[in-house]
């Protein structure tokens, strides 16, 4: 892992060096705190685990590493820590820097590295991680959605940063099953979002490239056969693909999915049928919806977004209806997260633009912009701890760890 590692000039648009360049020059006036690193594959997945070392003020992240098969040795799940040095006793007005007009930490202050700082690396079995989650119940057991259509579950308890031997098995099951849709595919039916319940341990919903939605029950898995062919169920869902699955949070039963031909639905597993759809005739979403999810202060309250960047809020009770709500990223959004510990507080991740934009849905005000990405944006993750710090990963192989200024999101927290 290394820190601000150079990407190649060619693969870099013109218009997007110069925005980062402009990015980079107002860094001190933008954030309160920011932590830019570049791994040698880009991740298409990152997650903040739920501890923190309050002692050094030590975040984990769950990340992978993507290198489209190119490289099948390099395919990693992989967990790293991060300080952002909340735990430093800062200077007294003695040590005021008059030159740069900020406070400067006392001369015997020991920083932590600004590095990442891989703990466990975990060989990926198979094809490439395109999601992975920690279970909500256990973050040691984690989650993984591979291109070959399978998901993978590891135990962190059972690696380290030595690596396995290559006839040692590094997953403790894996999740796949076919059935006769699946018997029809032509092409590869690739596992593409993985969502656990919050509610029910143990119970994971899977979206897959072909378009079926899958439940499984990983507790009925058995160390005699690491492979677990019998799903609780199996919905049809859109032949153009499901594009993520997304449990209420307050709920063990209900789930929302979304997909390429711009479906929005509802579904029970105990009634194992769709509750209710969004009318496709009404012209909310175009292009495909990349992301659904779930308020967590307000089971009744959905997020949408799609490839044209067009964001909906939508009441479940009413989702036939026209939504609550619409503003607009202006570029294609890969995905979307609720902010874990203020209600109205939503992030975007521009999968074209490279942008991540933070929004007050109470009145539709984009009210941050990170612009340090000079590529997509793969997935974001708000930390459990501190309300506003995220992370971040990109396509030009870049991890941010950033915190806005808090001048610049003046809102009640």
């Amino acid at each position: 892992m290394t820190t601000d590692a150079p990407i190649e000039p060619s693969s870099i648009p013109d218009d997007l060096q110069e925005r980062y360049s402009r990015w980079k020059k107002n860094t001190k006036l933008l954030y309160s705190y920011l932590n830019t690193n570049t791994s040698k594959w880009p991740s298409l997945t990152c997650q903040f685990f739920p501890d923190l070392d309050t002692t050094t003020d030590t975040h984990r992240i769950l990340l992978s590493t993507f290198t489209s098969s190119q490289l099948p040795e390099d395919e990693s799940l992989y967990i790293a820590n991060l300080s952002t040095s909340n735990h430093l006793n800062w200077s007294s007005l003695n040590n005021f820097d008059m030159d740069e007009m900020e406070f400067k930490p006392d001369n015997s202050t020991k920083f932590p590295s600004k590095n990442l700082n891989v703990d466990i690396s975990i060989p990926f079995p198979n094809g490439d991680c395109n999601r992975a989650r920690y279970l909500p119940q256990n973050p040691d057991l984690l989650a993984a959605a591979s291109s070959n259509g399978s998901i993978y579950i590891f135990n962190r308890t059972k690696h380290g940063s030595r690596r396995l031997n290559s006839n040692q098995r590094s997953f403790e099951a894996r999740l796949y099953s076919t059935d006769k849709m699946d018997e029809n595919f032509t092409n590869s039916n690739e596992a593409v979002s993985i969502a656990w319940n919050l509610q029910k341990n143990g119970t994971l919903a899977s979206s897959y490239s072909q378009g079926s939605i899958k439940i499984w029950d990983i507790t009925k898995y058995s160390c005699s056969d690491p492979t677990l062919r019998e799903n609780e169920l199996t919905i049809p869902f859109d032949p153009e693909g499901c594009n993520e699955v997304t449990w209420m949070v307050n709920h063990d039963s209900i789930f929302a999915a979304c997909s390429e031909s711009n479906k929005l639905s509802l579904f029970d597993v105990r009634t194992k049928e769709e509750m209710l759809k969004m009318t496709e005739n009404i012209g909310t979403h175009s292009g495909g919806i990349n992301s659904c999810k779930f308020n967590y202060y307000n089971d009744m309250l959905l997020a949408s977004a799609d490839s044209t960047g067009k964001i909906n809020m939508w009441d479940i009770r009413k989702l036939d209806k026209e939504p609550i709500k619409s503003f607009n990223h202006n570029s294609s959004i890969s995905t979307l997260e609720w902010n874990p510990n203020l209600e109205t507080i939503l992030v975007t991740a521009g999968q074209d633009d490279g942008l991540v934009k933070i929004w007050d849905t109470a009145n539709g005000q984009n009210i941050f912009v990170h612009g340090g990405h000079m590529l997509g944006v793969n997935d974001v993750s708000w930390d459990l701890h501190d309300p506003w710090l995220l992370s971040s990963v990109s396509n030009d192989n870049s991890i941010h760890v950033w915190k806005p200024a808090t001048n610049l999101v003046d809102i009640e927290s």
